[in-house]
């Protein structure tokens, strides 16, 4: 959600894509749930996992890492790792001897950390999710809820699971994106590729072409040549390219193709 200030809106972190998951080990305790209608992380009595966000902390002007004592700490419990386990990321903005750049082989960068990883918080050790989410639980929530999502100008946001994407050989401009609670075959600019039967009005119906020298890839793409231009064909179903990127956007008798 955007903020606006005399009219410009300016982006925050949580407008960015949510990253996909890189493994399918979590930090004990922690599990798989769903809140608000999607999946998330939850932790201790099937609660949903809240993520800090540090970034949005800098407005500010203090260690973002430090932000929940007092008030916050009665509302917010930490998730907290194991009591012996060393911190392998601060924040690095340079807030004092905490937030200063650290020697490589010590700490890990934000921006390119793992999943999980350990801070030094204000009551211990505690998980850091994709290298600036602070976990925490909400006092008394019950399990399930959503109810404190986007809370405090979107500092708090509930952490969602995306799934590690499936490992696929694809046609060139064909990826993957994950719409409504899985992944999907995608083409140029993100239009979803879809299959099915034209009836009648095929007008939105257009295939995802093929070069005319294509050959087929793997078990997974072949090359149906029976049309006038080449047409890649997915699990031997014709694949066509949609006008957009939501399965709105497909015509009356497709299916989004999925992985």
């Amino acid at each position: 959600m955007a903020c606006f200030s005399s009219g410009v809106a300016f982006a925050q972190p949580v407008d960015l894509p949510i990253p996909a998951a890189m493994t399918t080990n979590f930090p004990p305790g922690v599990t798989l749930g769903k809140a608000g209608g999607v999946a998330v992380y939850a932790g201790p009595g099937g609660r949903t996992l809240y993520g800090m966000d540090m970034r949005t902390l800098l407005r500010d002007g203090a260690d973002p890492s430090q932000h929940c004592r007092e008030a916050c700490a009665e509302a917010w419990e930490p998730l907290l790792a194991p009591a012996d386990a060393k911190p392998n990321i601060i924040f690095p903005m340079g807030f004092g001897e905490r937030g200063r750049p650290a020697a490589q082989s010590e700490y890990v960068q934000n921006a390119k950390a793992p999943d999980w990883t350990v801070i030094a918080g204000p009551q211990g050790p505690q998980w850091v999710y994709k290298g600036w989410h602070l976990v925490f639980t909400r006092k008394g929530e019950a399990p399930g809820s959503a109810e404190h999502e986007g809370e405090d100008r979107m500092v708090w946001n509930t952490l969602k699971h995306v799934p590690p994407a499936p490992k696929l050989t694809t046609p060139v401009d064909v990826s993957l994106a994950f719409v409504d609670g899985a992944y999907a075959l995608v083409g140029h600019e993100g239009r979803l590729l879809f299959t099915g039967n034209c009836a009648e009005d095929c007008a939105g119906w257009r295939p995802l072409a093929a070069g005319m020298a294509s050959r087929g890839l793997g078990n997974d793409w072949t090359v149906s040549r029976e049309a006038d231009s080449p047409q890649w064909l997915y699990h031997r179903k014709p694949a066509f390219v949609a006008e957009g990127t939501s399965p709105a956007d497909l015509p009356a008798g497709a299916a989004v193709l999925r992985p």
